[in-house]
């Protein structure tokens, strides 16, 4: 059997609020429908094991401080500005987190952060083993209105004669509330074949907008779970920053080329679980 053109790997868990996702109606499948030679496979399991040792209450307060660490750690990386606003936003989260040392959150949390972390690294791999050049991962939060134009947008994406190492996919955030405009310049010669009017956008370093929806190249792939494989599984992060903290190494090492990483703005894709419940499809 011939590889895949395009492997999609949804990561979902039972008794989700979006489990439409795993159907044939979600993302994934409208997708394989309208690409050419696409393949698509849902992770619903959990596959942490039950008795893992690092779901202890030592572990919740670990992952909470780890992620304002890595909030400053980033925010240095980006060469974003540290004005009184984010200081003020970063002190009223240094704040919560020592509340949160009296009332903390149930280890549950940290189960349900790995689990993600572990359905996102198996659904890369499933897809450099495919064989497909290229590989999207969504969460099933992920949705667009207008599927042929994501469809399209896609396929000349992954047509490029110099295509890029990943492209953000999906809007959780504006790139203003991410602070990375900075870093931002169109990609010359290159236009969203969609019927939507997007740009697409390269960064001078590899960033993120969440990972709800982003395209990688396998080539690329294979380097990124490669370091994030020599990440530590303490402290647990969000996968969100798990990502971060493995470009951020692959950055440091040289292995990240100008023109790796892009955006498309405004993105294809939203992240409903960030959207206000006004707007989301019925």
């Amino acid at each position: 059997m011939a590889p895949s053109s395009l492997f999609i790997g949804v990561v979902s868990h039972e008794g989700s609020r979006f489990a439409v996702s795993q159907g044939p109606d979600g993302l994934a499948s409208q997708l394989v429908a309208a690409v050419a030679g696409a393949a698509v496979h849902v992770n619903t399991v959990d596959l942490l094991p039950v008795d893992s040792p690092l779901v202890t209450p030592e572990t919740v307060q670990g992952t909470l401080t780890a992620e304002l660490q890595l909030d400053r750690t980033w925010a240095k990386f980006l060469g974003r500005p540290q004005g009184m606003h984010w200081w003020g936003v970063h002190a009223a989260r240094w704040g919560r987190r020592t509340w949160q040392r009296l009332r903390p959150p149930s280890p549950s949390m940290v189960r349900r952060l790995l689990n993600i972390e572990l359905s996102h690294l198996d659904l890369m791999r499933r897809g450099l083993a495919s064989g497909a050049p290229w590989v999207l991962i969504l969460e099933d939060d992920g949705f667009t209105s207008d599927i042929q134009d994501l469809s399209e947008g896609l396929a000349r994406l992954m047509h490029l004669s110099a295509p890029p190492g990943f492209v953000n996919l999906s809007e959780s955030f504006t790139t203003r509330e991410l602070g990375i405009d900075h870093l931002l310049s169109p990609v010359s010669g290159v236009t969203w074949a969609g019927d939507r009017p997007r740009s697409v956008l390269q960064a001078r370093k590899p960033v993120t907008n969440t990972v709800c929806a982003i395209l990688y190249s396998t080539s690329f792939l294979a380097d990124l779970v490669q370091a994030m494989d020599a990440l530590p599984m303490e402290p647990v992060v969000p996968i969100d920053w798990k990502l971060n903290m493995a470009l951020m190494a692959l950055d440091e090492a040289g292995r990240v080329p100008p023109g790796t990483c892009w955006l498309v703005e405004p993105a294809p894709i939203r992240q409903m679980s960030m959207q206000p419940a006004e707007i989301l499809p019925s």
